[in-house]
């Protein structure tokens, strides 16, 4: 007797109900797989983008706020701080880097930063064509945004004021693109680089305050520092908090507060995820134990013709196991065609982290492991009471 043939012969005389809740148990599976592959997506993000920076100088206003714009680039800077002030943390024996940040302007969305080499040392970049910028109005694009904007080294570009998309286009000051960085799956893939002194060019016009003209008061976004050793930890942030318009920001800190943050939503969601597997594994025991009740027949002949109790409690467990891992496959494979259209809209959105999703691995495999155990569970009750058939008194009744 093949066994198999047997049980898909069962299969077949139902088709729609056990399609019906392969799809549920799929859709379940699916789910909470996106949703794991999306949270460890975003955290290897996150934590790359977090490099070495154990502290950032902004001006004052929001910890959270200051990471999210400086580290991050997702959130608009709570103001400018002096340069001075920032050169003057800078040469404290405290510090072992520390690296400037200017923002302001962006190009179709893609923010302009104003720094030094030392920030794509931060994330380990390296060139995929051209050469670092020597001069204000140089720029080397990250990955994502010179081939979202097809912009290649030897071409120009304007920027625009604001952080998002503007019409205010600083069109008496082009950029030229002296370099390409290869990918490095952190924040810098979509960033414009470029001299601090640009920041200060575009921005020192007729028009611009004393504040931006004066050179000695010329001001920068925010300070990212790293530091010497751990008393850096225990005095730097007092030393930052005691000037008045500077505030410190821990990223580690702040980083932490932001996945509590995102983690409520996304525990909701799981919920919502593992509350369909539990209604796909009752959907099963329902199912399976109304064809058990239909075959009572059919299994009291194959009684009759010798088969053993266990051979009938086999059938229906390979029968659940079957639609089971069916409903696993489907459910990862769905999964991470979720996980990766989440990524490829985030790699669209210019002032969104993007999204890499982990690759195929021990995860899927608890995934399947997970629809084929609850498959397995929710037959045994059937299972059961297949193996206890009475062939003299199924057949007597026919």
């Amino acid at each position: 007797m093949n066994l198999f043939k047997l049980v898909w012969a069962f299969i077949r005389r139902r088709p729609l109900t056990w399609a019906f809740n392969v799809l549920t148990l799929s859709t379940g599976v699916a789910l909470v797989l996106a949703l794991v592959l999306v949270s460890q997506a975003l955290d290897n993000r996150f934590r790359r983008d977090l490099a070495d920076i154990d502290l950032v100088i902004g001006a004052k206003g929001s910890p959270l706020q200051i990471v999210l714009s400086a580290v991050f680039q997702m959130d608009t800077p709570t103001g400018n701080i002096s340069l001075a002030e920032a050169e003057r943390f800078t040469r404290s024996a405290l510090v072992s880097r520390a690296v400037p940040v200017s923002m302001g302007d962006n190009v179709q969305g893609a923010r302009i930063v104003g720094t030094t080499l030392d920030y794509p040392k931060l994330y380990g970049a390296e060139l995929a064509a051209g050469r670092w910028w020597g001069q204000p109005m140089e720029a080397v694009l990250g990955a994502s945004v010179a081939q979202r904007l097809g912009l290649h080294p030897g071409q120009s570009f304007v920027g625009a004021h604001g952080l998002v998309g503007s019409a205010d286009l600083h069109r008496r000051f082009p950029y030229r693109v002296v370099g390409v960085l290869k990918p490095t799956g952190a924040v810098v893939d979509r960033l414009v680089l470029t001299d601090l002194g640009s920041v200060w060019q575009v921005h020192e016009h007729p028009d611009a305050d004393e504040r931006a003209t004066d050179p000695n008061r010329r001001e920068v976004t925010a300070l990212l520092v790293k530091y010497r050793s751990a008393m850096g930890a225990l005095m730097m942030p007092r030393l930052v908090a005691a000037v008045p318009d500077l505030q410190p920001a821990i990223p580690a800190i702040e980083s932490a507060r932001l996945f509590s943050l995102l983690g409520v939503g996304a525990e909701v969601l799981q919920g919502v995820g593992a509350a369909i597997l539990g209604l796909a594994a009752i959907g099963f025991f329902i199912a399976l134990f109304g064809a058990v009740s239909q075959r009572r027949r059919d299994l009291a002949l194959l009684r009759a013709l010798g088969a053993r109790p266990s051979l009938l409690l086999m059938i229906v467990a390979l029968e659940s196991a079957l639609l089971g891992l069916a409903g696993g496959l489907i459910g990862v494979a769905a999964g991470r065609a979720l996980a990766a259209y989440a990524g490829h809209v985030s790699m669209a959105a210019a002032s969104g982290p993007t999204l890499i999703p982990p690759p195929a691995g021990a995860i899927d495999l608890a995934a399947i492991g997970a629809a084929l155990a609850l498959a397995l569970v929710a037959s045994i009750g059937p299972a059961v009471i297949a193996a206890r058939t009475d062939p003299a008194r199924e057949l007597a009744g026919a």
